[in-house]
């Protein structure tokens, strides 16, 4: 009886990993396909800009103004953290998924709270917390796989590939492929000196679950950058410091082939920089179906 277990188990295996899947988004004309997507801290982060290089050049008070930055910084991700974020996907026609990102306040957040100051970076919050209720991003993907809209920033763009870009074409269980991201967004004023990438997409396997084909899909992502910031403003290299920045993002997520749509994704996405920019942070990436 255990032998015929075995080799049941290794023809379902074979036969499983031969198996080739189509998928793509089926979203009916009317039909409007919501998440709960949460992009939270899931840890006790730290998240910190060195502007002293930069306000150097500018003023002798570049510790007051730097201190006064990072705490402008931490209030804004308080906000931020005090929302939900809820992606709705809806069929435009022509073979395109169009996806609009509002926000809404969790329910004990529905009160902006008093401030006490007359900064202008408490105004610039009040009001951040007041546009929160609208539009935080609008993209759009092609059914069968692909990034529709290229016109979106870098950071929209990987947020759209992350979660709703899928394969261009059919995939077999244990075939890789490749988003259309880039997590780390340098300017001209960084020099690399050393760097590597990974940007994997696995289809992992396939399983029937209540006559429902499910595909498992594992994400890998890794970016790394080692070399030198200058802070603008300097001519004599004053402001040069060493930096390193990784970033990296693992999911596992489970795909309805039949219905074309997200059953589950969880992943986290993973920051850790030193020099010009010191950060140690994680973030949940989740998209909940409502």
């Amino acid at each position: 009886m255990k032998n015929i277990l075995s080799i049941a188990f290794i023809l379902i295996t074979i036969s499983t990993f031969g198996q080739t899947v189509d998928l793509r988004w089926k979203i009916g004309e009317k039909e409007k396909l919501n998440y709960l997507t949460v992009m939270s801290d899931i840890d006790t982060s730290e998240f910190e800009i060195n502007f002293d290089g930069f306000f150097k050049a500018f003023s002798d008070s570049s510790q007051k103004i730097n201190t006064e930055s990072q705490n402008f910084f931490k209030e804004l991700n308080k906000i931020m953290q005090n929302v939900d974020y809820i992606s709705t996907l809806t069929n435009k026609g022509n073979g395109i998924i169009d996806i609009v990102v509002t926000t809404r306040p969790k329910e004990k957040s529905n009160e902006i709270p008093a401030d006490t100051t007359e900064s202008k970076e408490s105004e610039i919050l009040k009001m951040m917390q007041l546009m929160n209720h609208g539009v935080m991003l609008r993209g759009s993907v092609y059914a069968n796989g692909g990034i529709h809209s290229f016109w979106t920033n870098s950071n929209q763009k990987n947020q759209i590939a992350l979660f709703f870009e899928l394969p261009t074409k059919p995939v077999k269980v244990g075939e890789t492929w490749k988003l259309d991201v880039n997590l780390i967004d340098a300017d001209q004023n960084f020099t690399c000196d050393s760097s590597y990438y990974i940007n994997e997409v696995t289809l992992e396997e396939i399983k029937i679950f209540k006559g429902e084909t499910i595909a498992i899909i594992k994400y890998n992502f890794i970016e790394y950058v080692n070399g030198i910031f200058v802070s603008p403003g300097f001519m004599d290299g004053g402001g040069e410091q060493k930096s390193m920045m990784k970033l990296t993002h693992q999911a596992i997520a489970e795909f309805s082939v039949d219905k074309g749509r997200w059953i589950s994704y969880d992943g986290i996405m993973s920051m850790d920089a030193t020099g010009f920019m010191k950060a140690k942070k994680k973030i949940r990436f989740k998209l909940i179906s409502e």
